[in-house]
């Protein structure tokens, strides 16, 4: 945990000076990095680090591309509540973006965290050639090929708007994109700021696609059972008739099903070298109640 605890101070302080370059207007700065400097778990980030630990990457580089996905994150959850998403009006305990800036300047913000994270990779401390492989794989599990085609799918699903006759399908689809994709390049691009080998690259992308949609699981499994002050956030997915698994395959084996996916991931790297870290924040995504 100390070591955790550790990458998130320097998560939190590379996102601070982010901050500290004052933009005009003022009002804007504050709605841009309101959310980022909102606290967090910081799981994707910390993901990126440890896969670049294991991978004998220097802080200095790995810092950059964990801030970037934090970024990233950060803008999908300023669009995630707004009234057209999921309506909701806190997240982390605190009054959503829009809540306090207006939906307008907090699109723009959610615009400017997404392009700004691009930003931030390119003057990261890497090879041109390594910063081009994460921008391409981080632009493609955040975007089209990932988290944005994954929550378009959400909302269709839950206007009825998407004829497919397999909800089981269709929910695995949502959770691997939606949520898992990011994950994935997470500890995907964490890695690249070392050295892997193909194979070893391969084992952490599996391990991240399965660890994401745990995460996802144990998400929709909180939003029955989880307490609401804990989690930070109304629970919305029954009142917007979001897809979930427990609504498609019951919360006992939602929960059953989270815990073989965890044990999948572990399995994938339990015999890297420096594997621990991203062992432990595998179990860490399955107890967590919030």
């Amino acid at each position: 945990m100390e070591t955790l605890n550790n990458y998130r101070v320097l998560i939190d302080d590379f996102i601070e000076r982010l901050y500290r370059k004052k933009r005009f207007p003022d009002i804007f700065n504050e709605a841009l990095f309101y959310t980022p400097k909102s606290g967090g778990k910081r799981i994707r980030a910390m993901l990126a680090m440890l896969a670049g630990d294991m991978f004998l990457a220097k802080l200095e580089s790995s810092v950059y591309i964990a801030a970037a996905i934090e970024l990233i994150h950060a803008y999908s959850l300023i669009h995630d509540d707004l009234p057209a998403m999921d309506d909701d009006d806190f997240r982390r305990g605190k009054p959503s973006n829009h809540k306090v800036f207006g939906e307008a300047i907090a699109i723009l913000a959610g615009d400017g965290l997404n392009t700004y994270a691009f930003n931030v990779i390119s003057n990261a401390p890497l090879e041109s050639d390594k910063k081009i492989k994460i921008m391409e794989i981080l632009s493609s599990n955040a975007g089209v090929g990932g988290m944005v085609v994954g929550q378009a799918a959400d909302i269709l699903s839950s206007e009825n708007k998407l004829k497919i006759k397999s909800e089981k399908q269709l929910v695995n689809f949502i959770h691997k994109h939606k949520t898992a994709k990011l994950i994935q390049a997470s500890v995907v691009c964490g890695a690249l700021c070392g050295n892997p080998d193909i194979s070893e690259l391969e084992r952490i992308k599996k391990y991240g696609l399965y660890a994401g949609v745990a995460f996802q699981i144990i998400d929709d499994c909180l939003d029955i059972v989880g307490d609401e002050k804990k989690l930070g956030k109304k629970k919305v997915d029954a009142v917007n008739n979001t897809l979930t698994y427990p609504k498609v395959y019951g919360l006992d084996n939602s929960f059953k099903t989270a815990n073989r996916l965890k044990t999948m991931a572990i399995n994938e790297i339990k015999n890297l070298k420096n594997s621990e870290g991203l062992i432990n924040i595998a179990k860490l995504i399955i107890e967590r109640d919030r």
